[in-house]
């Protein structure tokens, strides 16, 4: 039979599991109330959430007009996940968001800025609104998540730079959703293109420079990026269970 001490302490460890469950949510909901109060994401990263980035580079061997005809609508992401997206004002203008499910996650991205030139460079860079993934038991937001097209060799090849600066509840877990999301992009644009390989300029301009592939299943002279990088942290992910702890202590001292 268990004694009453042991009882207790099978509570208290369950109380714990819970309480690590449910931080991810109840530090979304923060963000949320941030969020939907003021729509805008908060200031850096709320409590409970850490801090990262996360970069992929890739190089397509086509011209920057033929990358732009693909990645050029802010409103189609067919390229790159799904065309089940909904913008709530006027293509590639900053200010407008679109909304779509991704990984479990309902995700709105609202640009800031948007740069199409002719001939080049193209930038875009958009926040992410907080969201939750419940199968995953995480939360994230983004204030920056941005695509840069850089036409090189003479406009033979376009580089490709997906960068991302984010909060998490589990960091590790968001930037792999990033990475291999954005590494996933790179590979259907240029799948989109033809599926060609780059593997270098094949003249004189910009020979040397080290514009490359990720890892040597999808392309030769890789230069490695590395993987999700914490900014800082804010160790805050348990704050909400300290209450749990001080009572669990006060439990097991009662039968001592």
């Amino acid at each position: 039979m268990l004694s009453l001490k042991s009882f207790t302490s099978i509570i208290v460890l369950l109380l714990s599991c819970f309480c690590v469950h449910i931080t991810a949510q109840q530090a979304g909901f923060a963000a949320f109330a941030v969020f939907n109060e003021t729509n805008r994401l908060p200031a850096g990263c709320t409590d409970g959430y850490e801090s990262a980035h996360d970069e992929v580079l890739y190089t397509v061997p086509y011209t920057y007009q033929q990358v732009i005809s693909i990645i050029g609508s802010f409103a189609n992401i067919t390229w790159n996940r799904d065309n089940s997206t909904t913008l709530n004002g006027t293509d590639n203008t900053v200010g407008t968001a679109r909304t779509y499910d991704y990984f479990g996650i309902r995700l709105i991205e609202t640009i800031k800025t948007y740069e199409k030139p002719v001939n080049g460079p193209y930038f875009e860079d958009h926040t992410i609104a907080p969201s939750y993934n419940p199968a995953l038991n995480i939360s994230l937001y983004a204030s920056v998540d941005s695509l840069s097209a850089n036409p090189i060799c003479g406009n033979t090849a376009v580089a490709l730079n997906f960068t991302v600066d984010f909060c998490s509840t589990n960091i590790t877990e968001a930037g792999a959703i990033f990475h291999s999301l954005h590494l996933q992009d790179a590979l259907t644009l240029q799948e989109f293109l033809g599926n060609e390989t780059f593997t270098g300029c094949q003249d004189s301009y910009d020979r040397g420079v080290h514009y490359s592939n990720p890892s040597t299943t999808f392309g030769e002279d890789y230069e490695a990026v590395p993987t999700t990088t914490p900014i800082a942290s804010t160790k805050g992910a348990t704050k909400p269970c300290h209450g749990f702890g001080a009572i669990a202590t006060a439990i097991v001292a009662m039968f001592r």
